[in-house]
């Protein structure tokens, strides 16, 4: 592992441990503000959920379906122009 990766997974925990001691620090000290900020979240985040759902019109998604089989020129059926050992199956890949 090198030092770049070292440095940086130690700073991401630093910051992990320093954001949770300092969360549990606020709700320690004022539970009610923290309460009242968690809901006013959950409320924002709600909401956005839900008009995110909506905007997606009333028809569930749907894929591309794929293109259909493409056509094959063969030589018709019962004669064989040449002698290729090539043959068209029903979905139009040669074998």
């Amino acid at each position: 592992m090198s030092v770049k990766t070292k440095l940086a997974r130690k700073a991401v925990k630093t910051t992990a441990k320093h954001t949770a001691f300092g969360a549990a620090s606020k709700i320690a000290r004022k539970p009610l503000r923290s309460v009242t900020l968690l809901a006013i979240g959950a409320g924002i985040g709600g909401v956005v959920g839900w008009l995110i759902g909506r905007s997606g019109g009333d028809e569930p998604f749907e894929p591309v379906a794929p293109a259909g089989p493409t056509s094959v020129v063969t030589s018709p059926a019962g004669k064989s122009g040449d002698n290729s050992t090539e043959h068209a199956s029903e979905t139009g890949a040669i074998s």
